[in-house]
C-alpha cells in the first residue's frame, strides 16, 4: 500500500484518484506533498519513496487570489500536478485531462464563463493551472458552448423522468449496469412491467403536487426492448395515461440491441409519441461482438437502423466503445466510419471503463493502452468535425482506459436535453423502475434517492419504492 502524507495543503481524495493511476494495491511507498502560498507565489513539491528510490517533483506559480472555492481547486492542481510528474518516472500513464479528476469537465468551463472569463483566460487556465492538453481544453470549451443552448432554457420547476428496464438479452463482457439476463428473468418480467405501471402513476402524482413542469422522458436500462411487445406497450401506455407526452421536448427509448429490435417495437414506440432512440452497436466488427457476448452481428446493426428509418425515426443515437478487448485504432475507425455512413443524427463515443461488476475484470484481456485510445478519440473529433457533427455533452469515470473521456456528438438541432440536463445537473430527475436514481436539485444543493437495482428486490420490496416517492416530495419540499 502507497502511503500519503500531506503538508501544507489537504487534498486526499483527489491525490488517491490519481495514486491509483500509477501504483496497485500491492505496491508499498510513500508520498510526501508539499505546498505553500506567499507573496502571490505558489510552491508545490512532490516526493515519491518506491522500490528503494526516490522521486521529486517541485512546481512554482504565481498567482493572485480569486476566490476561495477557485483557490483551493488551484492549490489542488498543483499539488496534483507535481505529484504526476514525479510518477512519471516511475511508470508513463497519459494524462490528457491534467489535474481535472471530475467526471464533468465541461462543468469546470462552464464555471469559469460564468465568472465573466474570457475565452482565451479559460484556455490558459485550462492549459497552465489544470494541465489540460490544447486538443482536450478546445473539446471541453465546445462541449460547454453547445451545451448553453439547452441549458438556458431549463427552469427551475422542470424536471425528467427516467424510467428504468433493467433487462438484457445477454451480459455483455465489459458491461456494469443494471441488468438482468432475459434468459433467466424472463419469468418474471410480467410483475416488473405491471408493478412499474403503478409506480408510474406515484411518479406523475408527486410531480404534480410539486409543480413540476415535464420537459423530458428518457426509457433507459438494461434493454428496452428486450421487452416483449405487449410489455413495451404497456409500459408507453401508462406513461401516456399519466403524463402530458404532448407537452415534452424529448422521448428518447434505447432500443439498444439490434437483435431486440423489430418493426412491432418501433411501431408500438411511434404511436406513442417516442422522437428519439438509441442503436447501440458498441462496435461493427463481427468478431468482437462475438467476444463481449452479444448475440447479433454487425449487418443486423443496419437493417434494424434501415427498419428505424422507415419506421419514421428522424433522431437515432448510435453508441461506440473505444478500447474493446482485442481491437486495434483501425478497428475501432472502421466501426466509427461504418456507423458515419448510416448517417445517424447522433453518435456517442464511450472510452471503454471496466468496473468492479463487469466480466472483463476476470477475463485474460487487456485494456488498451493509452496511445492507442488516444488516437481513436483524435479520430473521432476529426471525423466528427467534417461530418457536421458537434460535441454536446461530455462526462468521465473512474477506470475509464486512458484517464479520457465519453462524448455525445449530434448534428444541430439534434443534441439531447435529457443528457445534457443529467449531465450538467440542473434538472429534477424523478426514476422510476430498477436502477434508477432520483435527483433533487435546488440552486447548488443536489439531493439523490435510489431504487432497488436488481429486478427482483424491486418487485419483492415494492411498497418501500413507492414510499422512496414520497421522500422525494418531503426533501424536495424542504429544500
Amino acid at each position: 500500500m502507497i502511503q500519503l502524507i500531506q503538508n501544507g495543503f489537504f487534498c486526499e481524495y483527489e491525490m488517491n484518484v490519481f495514486m491509483r493511476m500509477f501504483f496497485g494495491k500491492e505496491d508499498e511507498g510513500r508520498v510526501i506533498t508539499y505546498f505553500s502560498y506567499e507573496d502571490n507565489h505558489i510552491d508545490a513539491v512532490a516526493k515519491i519513496e518506491y522500490c528503494g528510490r526516490k522521486y521529486e517533483k517541485k512546481y512554482n506559480y504565481d498567482y493572485k487570489r480569486r476566490d476561495d472555492e477557485t483557490d483551493k481547486i488551484v492549490f489542488r492542481c498543483f499539488v496534483v500536478r507535481a505529484f504526476c510528474d514525479a510518477a512519471q518516472n516511475i511508470k508513463k500513464v497519459s494524462i490528457p485531462w491534467g489535474a481535472l479528476s471530475g467526471i464533468r469537465p465541461a462543468k469546470v468551463v462552464r464555471q469559469m464563463s460564468e465568472k465573466n472569463m474570457t475565452y482565451e483566460e479559460i484556455k490558459r487556465d485550462l492549459r497552465e493551472i489544470f494541465g489540460v492538453s490544447d486538443e482536450k481544453a478546445e473539446l471541453a470549451m465546445r462541449v460547454c458552448e453547445n451545451e448553453a443552448e439547452i441549458l438556458k432554457d431549463v427552469k427551475e420547476n422542470s424536471a425528467s423522468i427516467y424510467v428504468g428496464i433493467p433487462f438484457c438479452p445477454s451480459k455483455c463482457l465489459y458491461c456494469s449496469f443494471v441488468s438482468n439476463d432475459m434468459r433467466v428473468a424472463k419469468k418474471y418480467t410480467d410483475d416488473y412491467v405491471r408493478l412499474l405501471g403503478e409506480e408510474i402513476k406515484k411518479g406523475a402524482e408527486i410531480a404534480e403536487r410539486l409543480g413540476f413542469n415535464i420537459d423530458n422522458i428518457y426509457i433507459g436500462g438494461g434493454t428496452p426492448t428486450a421487452l416483449n411487445e405487449s410489455q413495451l406497450n404497456s409500459v408507453l401506455s401508462s406513461l401516456e395515461k399519466y403524463f402530458n407526452i404532448g407537452r415534452l421536448k424529448e422521448f428518447t427509448l434505447e432500443a439498444g440491441r439490434a437483435d431486440t429490435i423489430t418493426r412491432e417495437k418501433l411501431k408500438i414506440a411511434k404511436e406513442y409519441g417516442v422522437d428519439r432512440i438509441s442503436i447501440n452497436p458498441q462496435t461493427m466488427n463481427d468478431n468482437t461482438l462475438k467476444l463481449v457476448g452479444r448475440n447479433h452481428s454487425a449487418q443486423m446493426v443496419r437493417e434494424a437502423f434501415y427498419v428505424a428509418r422507415d419506421s419514421g425515426f428522424k433522431n437515432i443515437n448510435m453508441d461506440l466503445i473505444a478500447g474493446l478487448p482485442g481491437e486495434n485504432a483501425d478497428d475501432f475507425k472502421y466501426s466509427l466510419d461504418e456507423v458515419i455512413k448510416l448517417d445517424s443524427e447522433n453518435i456517442t463515443v464511450h472510452s471503454l471503463c471496466v468496473k468492479r461488476a463487469a466480466k472483463f475484470r476476470f477475463s485474460e484481456y487487456e485494456t488498451a493502452d493509452s496511445d492507442i485510445m488516444n488516437e481513436m478519440l483524435s479520430y473521432t473529433q476529426k471525423r466528427m468535425r467534417e461530418t457536421g457533427r458537434n460535441p454536446y455533452y461530455m462526462y468521465r469515470q473512474k477506470n475509464i482506459s486512458g484517464n479520457l473521456e465519453n462524448v455525445g456528438y449530434a448534428k444541430k438541432g439534434c443534441y439531447s436535453f435529457y443528457n445534457v440536463n443529467i449531465m450538467e445537473e440542473v434538472q429534477n430527475i424523478i426514476a422510476l423502475g430498477g436502477g434508477g436514481t432520483s435527483k433533487l436539485v435546488k440552486g447548488n444543493r443536489i439531493e439523490r434517492i435510489f431504487n432497488f437495482k436488481d429486478a427482483c428486490e424491486y418487485i419483492k420490496r415494492f411498497d418501500e419504492i413507492i414510499d422512496k416517492k414520497e421522500e422525494f416530495y418531503r426533501i424536495y419540499s424542504e429544500m
